[in-house]
């Protein structure tokens, strides 16, 4: 990657012992967003936001076993918006019924849906928050266990199992691929008519999308694989269509893994080629992760036990190999904890927005106990004992505050 003069790249700024230095400063101080980046109001597309953090989206667990929003949903949201999120982007919505890869997901594949997500937009905006709804279809990596709809089947771009345990799913075909496309149109348009204040498109972590993209999952011999440009013409499709759906005007974001770290995976160099292509396609904003549940674990993006300020931020590399190619904003994520981390992230143009998300379901007034002068990192300490709830049925929570919750109601 080249770095000018004036752009350090994190690793660079952790090696100067800057970052240990801010974080001894860090601890509860009045007056901490003064001047801080992170406060700065901007906008994506028409969409104006009071602040840089965004929360990042993440399996939450909280619509019943047919994809609806529950109350437990609008409960999660709820308290998501009034902790002064600059934008909140929700759970992977799944728009096909066999599109879903874990149980509890909230599904946006009919307008029977609507009603639920609906409220779930009034919630949001009614503490004054603003939310996108993330779509997907998970295609080769969908728990088929789980499908309720007579006739679904397992999809993938290729006969290629997501990884060597699953089962082997049925190579689309050009009607397949019609649907899915469509699949997102109508996805998008029913989230503008239920009042999200945009979508976002996830390309990343072996979900549909990034099998698409990617040479590991897509081994087709006709004009959706081979080439990389073959290979990223469904979504060329996708956003065409979803254009088409939403008008110009709305706001349409991409979620891009920089590096899948499998064999034959993307690699970054090949997704800064896949962001330039998005951004002559329209998309408003790129948010940059890495990896898949398949990767190695020492090349996991959920990685355990972040507790220094040189375990944080380690995808912003990647943030700032794709900002350099592209010129919409771009959103960097992976394990940022801390105030000098994101201070330093936006002030060297790493990236535009700082996406969280584990650290908001201990701590969803995180970014307004930052604001307001608490400065102090995020309490999250990374353990991801929090997907424990969610796959009860019972939404994602934070383990230790569950215990300790537990604890007092015993006194």
């Amino acid at each position: 990657m080249d770095n000018t003069n004036d752009r350090i790249s994190r690793r660079t700024f952790l090696k100067t012992g800057l970052a240990a230095t801010a974080a001894v400063v860090a601890g509860p101080v009045l007056g901490a967003a003064d001047n801080h980046p992170l406060f700065e109001k901007t906008w994506i597309k028409s969409l104006e936001l009071p602040n840089r953090a965004v929360r990042s989206s993440t399996w939450s667990g909280v619509g019943d076993t047919r994809g609806y929003v529950t109350d437990r949903a609008l409960e999660f949201y709820g308290e998501l918006a009034k902790g002064d999120i600059g934008l909140i982007l929700t759970g992977y919505q799944y728009i096909m019924t066999n599109g879903q890869g874990l149980p509890y997901m909230v599904g946006n594949y009919e307008d029977a849906q609507a009603e639920g997500l609906k409220k779930l937009v009034d919630t949001v905006h009614g503490e004054g928050g603003r939310i996108a709804a993330q779509l997907v279809h998970v295609l080769a990596h969908a728990n088929w266990k789980i499908f309720f709809r007579e006739g679904d089947e397992l999809w993938g771009p290729s006969a290629i199992p997501y990884s060597k345990d699953d089962k082997v799913p049925k190579e689309m075909t050009r009607e397949d691929i019609r649907l899915f496309v469509e699949a997102h149109a109508a996805a998008a348009s029913r989230s503008r008519k239920c009042g999200f204040d945009g979508i976002q498109i996830h390309g990343a972590h072996g979900y549909g999308i990034n099998q698409f993209l990617s040479p590991a999952w897509n081994r087709r011999g006709d004009m959706y694989g081979g080439s990389p440009q073959n290979r990223y013409r469904v979504v060329g499709e996708v956003l065409e269509a979803i254009r088409g759906a939403v008008g110009k005007d709305y706001p349409v974001m991409f979620k891009l893994s920089a590096e899948d770290f499998v064999g034959n995976g993307l690699e970054l160099p090949a997704s800064a080629e896949i962001a330039k292509r998005l951004v002559s396609d329209g998309i408003d904003a790129i948010q940059v992760s890495a990896c898949c549940s398949i990767s190695p674990e020492d090349k996991h993006c959920t990685k355990k036990l972040i507790t220094k300020p040189e375990e944080e931020a380690y995808l912003a590399d990647f943030a700032q190999y794709i900002k350099e190619s592209v010129n919409v904003p771009v959103m960097a994520t992976g394990g940022i904890r801390s105030l000098p981390v994101i201070e330093e992230i936006l002030k060297s143009k790493q990236a535009d927005y700082i996406a969280i998300s584990r650290p908001l379901i201990r701590e969803p007034n995180l970014i307004k106990r930052w604001k307001v002068g608490d400065a102090g990192k995020a309490k999250c300490i990374s353990c991801n004992r929090c997907y424990e709830t969610g796959m009860d049925g019972l939404g994602i929570y934070c383990y230790w505050e569950r215990k300790a919750k537990e604890g007092r109601n015993k006194v």
